[in-house]
């Protein structure tokens, strides 16, 4: 397999002592990952952290998403020791690492939001649904939703966003599901069952599953069992320590489209719950198109130089560096 080097830009809560250059975590895997402070700001405090992570790797094209997922397994840990926050903010460059190899490849990256920068639509309409929606006014449960949905739309780790969606969507079907207690049924017969004893028919409280199940079965009318069962294989995969990848792989589904199919069933989940007037004014909603993926793109400049001295690996400033910038440009709407 070959090896690659690739460096990462990570913000933290912790960074090294002034007198310590480098700490270096050498994985079970046999990858390494060296971290180092960043730039000194005007009050002579470390930024942040450089992250070096050295590895075998599928191919070049696979490097950086493999690296990547090394370097976040080694933040879980740390995280988890230092009870501080470790998050990776992008990628830097990509270099080929084979020892003493003479003709190198490398790779310098930028990354962006896909909804940098913000569009020019934010208008009163959406300002008068707020308030709207603000005085009719929703439960304290619907509220909790609310947040979640929020959080689960700021979030950038997809895997977050879906739970955070998932959780907006369960406390509104938790609380719009009856208390009353339901009969154990027979996998077979699907007759409720009955104490050999006394007859009495066994009961249980209304189970979490059950409420959300009903909640789907009413947004989406026909095709709702075949929702309901990718959404709950989504979140139960993810639950039991499963991926994006497997997820992709089960439901031959992409990813971002199911956390998309969630987002829908969450805000229909929420709207039902929040008694609107009938004499209201006219309500505005939606602007992404039923698109609540957080999404960011990265673009690369690939490239080769050449390593002609007798150590093993080139010097950092042998290392060809750059920038990428990306510009954005458009013409703001006019409001009539």
């Amino acid at each position: 397999m070959p090896t690659f080097r690739c460096d990462y830009d990570i913000s933290g809560d912790l960074a090294t002592p002034s007198e310590v250059a480098e700490l270096v975590i050498e994985a079970s895997s046999g990858a390494s990952i060296t971290l180092k402070n960043k730039a000194k700001d005007e009050n002579g405090v470390a930024t942040g952290l450089h992250a070096i992570v050295i590895g075998n790797v599928s191919s070049e094209e696979s490097a950086e998403t493999e690296l990547s997922v090394t370097l976040a397994e080694q933040l879980d840990l740390l995280t988890f020791v230092t009870h501080s926050r470790f998050k990776i903010i992008s990628p830097i460059r990509l270099v080929e690492w084979e020892q003493n190899k003479v003709q190198r490849s490398f790779r310098f990256f930028h990354t962006f939001d896909s909804r940098y920068p913000p569009d020019h639509e934010l208008i009163q309409g959406y300002i008068d649904t707020v308030q709207e929606l603000d005085a009719s006014p929703p439960s304290a449960f619907t509220r909790i939703a609310l947040k979640y949905f929020r959080l689960g739309l700021i979030e950038t780790q997809l895997e977050e966003q879906f739970m955070r969606l998932w959780l907006s969507l369960e406390i509104i079907a938790e609380n719009i599901t009856a208390k009353e207690s339901t009969p154990f049924v027979c996998y077979q017969c699907k007759s409720n069952l009955q104490c050999k004893c006394c007859g009495s028919e066994q009961t249980r409280p209304p189970l979490a599953k059950q409420a959300i199940n009903d909640l789907i079965s009413k947004i989406v009318g026909v095709g709702a069992e075949e929702v309901s069962k990718r959404q709950f294989k989504c979140r139960n995969s993810l639950m039991h320590g499963g991926s994006s990848k497997g997820i992709e792989a089960e439901t031959k589904m992409p990813f971002s489209e199911i956390i998309d199919e969630l987002g829908k069933l969450t805000w229909h989940a929420i709207m039902s719950t929040i008694p609107l007037k009938e004499d209201g004014n006219p309500l505005m909603f939606g602007h992404r198109d039923g698109e609540f993926t957080s999404k960011n793109y990265v673009v690369s400049v690939i490239g080769t130089f050449e390593h002609t001295s007798d150590s093993p690996h080139p010097a950092e400033d042998k290392i060809p560096s750059g920038e990428i910038s990306v510009t954005t440009s458009f013409r703001e709407p006019t409001i009539n």
